[in-house]
Parts: structure tokens; C-alpha cells; sequence
């Protein structure tokens, strides 16, 4: 009985004993999991705080540099615009005009990264007075309407009341819509929509919304559209590319006036921003030295200083520039300026075509055959590589050299580029000379090449070009004519049907791949098949002429002897 009573207490202790040690696991395990999440507070804080600096360091760098930037700038637009109103000469004063527009340009973007600096710095003053909200989004958005009616675009303006009256500044919102109406229009499909409307609510809050029916912002990227440097993909739709700071600074802007700015995007009905404005709050939370009432007002001055902005994203159309000069050059840029620039570095010694995109590009390279093509990388609808996989791939087109400009300069792009079929590389920023020597080597080494076909009496498709396409379109071109020897009624227009081509097409193919038009072709297989029957001993020499369908004797002998350097008859002695 004492035995049992015994076992028992020591089945209790042991019992306790666990409890107390899971206890004390328990609380060991609290204590570590608390110096865990101590410790990884501990390092997000300082995650944070590097983020944070080097956030710091980045605004400072760029705010540093855009000062540098900008005294060189102002100094080379100060000379362009001089000399621009001194000079006589139209078409100097164009040069010198793409110039400046693209300085001012590069001056807005500077002047944008310096507002960015100065809000994060809390030194961005608000320098308000109260004004008409409906007419000033009014007059910044109808400024726009002439660019619009390049893309034929339709705006529409619609207002609860016009006279709203509201305390902001006039300059700071001015950049906001700027950067708004500039992304609405560049962001349009052609024919497309954009609306602007205005309402009142409860005589507090003005409401402000831009809505456009084109390219639609994927809904996973929505909510880093206002962050700085960030650039929505919609490659799908067209590469359009940008810096990702307009935004950025519409953000801040907007809430430097105590307002909020939001987005909505899909494919099916577009991207609307809406702005959420107080009517004259601007003040509040504000220290005396953040804000200051002036006497501004939308003055004829305001309405004087809106200039059409930058025209880049447009399409112009595709204009074409004959000459006697036998080689066809394809520019295909989407840039106005650079197109132009390249187009003037190249007419002097070549017939320039221009295209906008690869699309166009394609379908006029189709048209024209261009003896060598300059594509730039990063285009809308199809850009570089994809175009050049689309000429590689085409019977008619698959022969011409294809020239890449391009920012894109690391291994793994050049790579790329050339395993599509690029011939050769110009990296952005380029210089004219080089782009003109590059051109010449291209079209130079391609005549090379040809000149050994020219008078070839026996032209074998693998030694002509590697491109496997070309291979087969001589091999079919060839065996096409070699069918129809003894066909009379078989002419260079039945070739061209035989091939999907006009006539002038397949010259120019031709002409591109053995310097060999289709008419001289045809005669030397010809003559080659008449001295294979003369050595065959196959019939006379006038039986051999009517059977490969000469009709003249007399020309037959004297292309003969043109080819092979002797006459019929001299042939078949020897």
C-alpha cells in the first residue's frame, strides 16, 4: 500500500516537472520571438532610414545637376534664338528652330526635377490668389486644341457653372494641367476622345476630371503612376516613352493645394485623373512663409504665354522624295526631329523615305524595296526588333541590310538584335558622319557582293547570300525561267506573277541580290541552256535559237558572243 502511494507521488512530480518545463519553453520561446521582432524592427528602421537617404542623395543629385544644366541652356538658347532672328536663311532658321524646341524641352524637364527637389526640401512656396478655376482650365486645355487636330481628336468641355471662384496658384497648376492635357493627347488613339469636366460640390470642393479614350494604364501598375521615375508598360499598345516625373509632380503640386489627384484606367474606356480641389483652404496647415497672396490674376499675360507644346509623339505622314540617285534609303524613326535629322544627313547621296513606326515602315518597304533600312529600337506599335524580324521573314524584303539605333547598348541587346538579323549597330547619341560611312559600308559591301553575279553566266543561290529565304526565292526564280525555256509566251510579267510581284519589285529584288534585272536574267539561263545544247551537238545553231525562243538569229549570235565572248559557231568548234 505505502509502495503504491509512493509510485504515485512520484508520477505527480514527474507530471509537474513537465508542465514546468513546457512553462518555462513557452516563455523562452515568448522572450526569443520578442528579441526576433525587436531585432527585425530594428532593421526595417534602418532599411527605411538608408532608403530614405539615399532617396535624399538622389533628389540632391539631380537637383545639383539640373542647376548645371540649366546656366549652359539658357545660354545656348539665348544664342540660337539671336542668331535665329538675324538670319535671312528659311532654312537655317529650321535647323536652328528644332533646336530650340528641343532645348526648351530638355529646360522644362530640368526646371521639373528642380520643383521636385524643392517640395521634398519643404522649400516650394505657394504664391495663391484667387481666380476663376473654370476659365483657366478652359483657356490650358483649348491651347492644346491645334496639336489635338493633328490626331484628329475630339475635345469636349463640360461644366457645372462658369465662374467658379478658387484660391491657387496660377503657376503651380498651370504644370499640373500642362502634364495632364500633354499625357491625355500623347496617350490618344487617332480620332479619339478627350473630356474635361468640372463640378461644384457643396460649394467647398471643386472636382476637375481629364478622361481620354486611349491607351488604357494596366490595372497592376495603376498604383505606381504617380511615383517618380516610374513608367507605366504598355507595350502592348505602343511604346511610348517618357521620364516619369510630369506625374510625379502633378501629385505633389496638387497636394501642396491640399487636393488629391486619383486614377482609373481600362482598355475599354480609357485613363480618367480626377483632382478633388478645396476652393480656398490652401492656407490651412500652412506656416506664414509656405504661402503668399498676390495680385495675379488670368490677365492677357497668362493668356499670351500659352505656346503648343511639344509635337514629338505625333505621326506626320510619310513623305516621299524622288531623285536620280539609284539607291532607296528606309528611315524609320518615331521622333519628328530625329527622323528630319537623319533624312538631311543622308539626301545628299541617297532617295530617303520616311516612316513613323514599324508598321508603316513594313508596309512601305514592301512598296519601294529600299536598297538599306535605318530603324530606330524603340517605336509604337512595332518596334525595332520585331520589325526587323517581319522584313527577315519576307520573300521581297528578306535581303535589305537593316541599320538599329538604339540606347540600348549592353551585350545582351546587341545580342538579340543580331541573332533578329540587325546588320549593324549605331548607339544613341550618334554623330551624323558616322551614321553616312555606315550607311555607304552597307550599301558598298552589298554592290561588292553583287558585282561578282553581274555577268555570271552560272549563279548558284548559296554562294550569292546565307539568308535561307533568299536562297529559295533564286532557286524558285531560277527553276521558274529553266521551266518555261521552250514557253513563248513566258515574259518577264508572267516571272513577276509567278513570284507575287510586279515587275518592279522583282528588279529591284533581284537587282539587290546579283545586280541581274529579270529581263537579263532570263536571257543568260537562256544562253547558258543554248551552249550546253551546242556542246550536245542537240540541233543547229538556228534550231537552238527558235527552240529557247530568239527570234532573231543575228541578236541571238550577238548576245552569245556578249556572254561568252566568242559566237555560236566559234563555240561549237572549239
Amino acid at each position: 500500500m505505502g509502495l503504491s502511494i509512493q509510485n504515485e507521488n512520484i508520477l505527480v512530480f514527474i507530471f509537474f516537472g513537465i508542465i514546468l518545463l513546457f512553462l518555462l519553453y513557452l516563455i523562452r520561446r515568448y522572450e526569443m520571438n520578442k528579441i526576433k521582432l525587436k531585432t527585425q524592427l530594428k532593421l526595417e528602421k534602418i532599411e527605411t532610414d538608408t532608403w530614405k537617404q539615399l532617396d535624399q542623395l538622389k533628389s540632391r543629385f539631380f537637383a545639383n545637376i539640373s542647376h548645371e544644366f540649366r546656366t549652359p541652356l539658357t545660354l545656348i538658347l539665348g544664342q540660337v534664338e539671336s542668331v535665329i532672328s538675324s538670319s535671312n536663311d528659311l532654312s537655317e532658321k529650321d535647323k536652328l528652330q528644332v533646336a530650340t524646341r528641343n532645348a526648351r524641352r530638355l529646360l522644362t524637364l530640368i526646371n521639373q526635377l528642380l520643383d521636385l527637389a524643392k517640395i521634398e526640401a519643404g522649400n516650394m512656396e505657394l504664391n495663391v490668389s484667387q481666380n476663376n478655376i473654370v476659365s483657366f482650365v478652359k483657356c490650358l486645355f483649348f491651347s492644346f486644341e491645334s496639336l489635338a487636330s493633328l490626331k484628329e481628336i475630339k475635345f469636349t468641355f463640360e461644366t457645372d457653372s462658369d465662374n467658379i471662384p478658387m484660391v491657387f496658384d496660377i503657376d503651380k497648376m498651370e504644370k499640373v494641367f500642362y502634364n495632364l492635357f500633354s499625357n491625355a493627347i500623347k496617350f490618344s488613339i487617332s480620332r479619339g476622345e478627350i473630356n474635361v469636366r468640372i463640378r461644384l460640390f457643396d460649394f467647398q470642393t471643386v472636382e476637375i476630371q481629364i478622361h481620354n479614350n486611349g491607351l488604357g494604364i494596366p490595372e497592376d501598375q495603376l498604383s505606381g503612376v504617380f511615383n517618380r521615375f516610374f513608367q507605366a508598360d504598355n507595350s502592348g499598345a505602343g511604346n511610348f516613352e517618357g521620364t516619369g516625373i510630369g506625374l510625379a509632380l502633378v501629385k505633389e503640386l496638387v497636394e501642396l493645394h491640399h487636393g488629391i489627384v486619383t486614377v482609373t484606367s481600362n482598355e475599354k474606356e480609357g485613363t480618367a485623373f480626377t483632382l478633388k480641389l478645396p476652393v480656398g483652404e490652401v492656407n490651412q496647415g500652412k506656416s506664414a512663409n509656405e504661402i503668399i497672396f498676390s495680385k495675379q490674376d488670368l490677365s492677357s499675360d497668362f493668356l499670351e504665354k500659352q505656346v503648343i507644346p511639344e509635337t514629338d509623339f505625333l505621326m506626320p505622314k510619310t513623305e516621299k522624295t524622288f531623285s536620280k540617285i539609284h539607291e532607296i534609303v528606309l528611315v524609320v524613326e518615331d521622333n519628328n526631329d530625329i527622323r528630319a535629322f537623319i533624312r538631311e544627313q543622308l539626301e545628299p547621296f541617297y532617295q530617303v523615305f520616311e516612316a513613323e513606326n514599324g508598321e508603316t515602315a513594313m508596309k512601305l518597304a514592301l512598296e519601294i524595296i529600299p536598297d538599306l533600312i535605318v530603324s530606330d529600337l524603340m517605336m509604337p506599335k512595332v518596334n525595332g526588333f520585331e520589325f526587323c524580324k517581319l522584313i527577315r521573314g519576307n520573300e521581297r524584303t528578306s535581303h535589305i541590310p537593316v541599320i538599329m539605333l538604339t540606347a540600348k547598348a549592353n551585350f545582351d541587346d546587341k545580342l538579340e538584335g543580331l541573332e533578329t538579323g540587325i546588320d549593324d549597330y549605331i548607339i544613341k547619341p550618334f554623330n551624323a558622319r558616322e551614321l553616312i560611312v555606315r550607311t555607304r559600308n552597307l550599301i558598298n559591301q552589298r554592290k561588292l557582293l553583287r558585282s561578282r553575279f553581274k555577268t555570271s553566266t552560272v549563279i548558284m543561290p548559296s554562294e550569292v547570300t546565307a539568308i535561307s529565304i533568299d536562297q529559295l526565292f533564286l532557286e524558285k526564280v531560277i527553276k521558274t525561267i529553266e521551266a518555261n525555256f521552250d514557253n513563248q509566251d513566258f515574259t518577264i510579267d508572267s516571272l513577276a506573277e509567278s513570284t507575287n510581284m510586279s515587275v518592279s519589285q522583282l528588279n529591284r529584288k533581284l537587282n539587290a541580290l546579283i545586280e541581274q534585272p529579270a529581263g537579263q536574267l532570263m536571257r543568260s539561263l537562256r544562253l547558258l541552256r543554248a551552249a550546253d545544247l551546242l556542246k550536245q551537238n542537240a540541233g543547229n545553231i538556228s534550231e537552238i535559237c527558235y527552240q529557247l525562243d530568239f527570234n532573231d538569229p543575228a541578236y541571238f549570235s550577238r548576245a552569245f558572243k556578249k556572254q561568252f565572248g566568242c559566237s555560236p559557231t566559234e563555240f561549237m568548234k572549239n
